[in-house]
């Protein structure tokens, strides 16, 4: 997926607390997701130690299949990186 500019800063945003508000479809899933493999492997940060919200089950869902296709990529030949965590 390609990102716009506003994307790519909440994407790029460091390790600070971000609230990203934008209209149905407009990619903030994407983004956060980005955003939250971005923390794990560029910054060493702990999924164990984020709140991530959705505002409803199936989004928790969709987010955690997401995440977990988007971490497995990111790891994809460097065992180092392969972690288990409760997503």
């Amino acid at each position: 997926m390609r990102f716009t500019p506003a994307q790519e800063a909440a994407i790029q945003a460091g390790n600070r607390e971000l609230l990203v508000s934008a209209a149905a479809g407009s990619g903030k899933t994407a983004v956060l997701v980005e955003r939250i493999v971005r923390l794990i492997v560029e910054c060493g940060a702990s999924i164990d130690r984020m709140l991530i919200v959705t505002f409803t089950r199936a989004a928790a869902g969709g987010m955690r299949e997401r995440l977990e296709a988007r971490l497995n990529e990111a790891a994809a030949g460097d065992s180092r990186r392969v972690r288990q965590a409760d997503l």
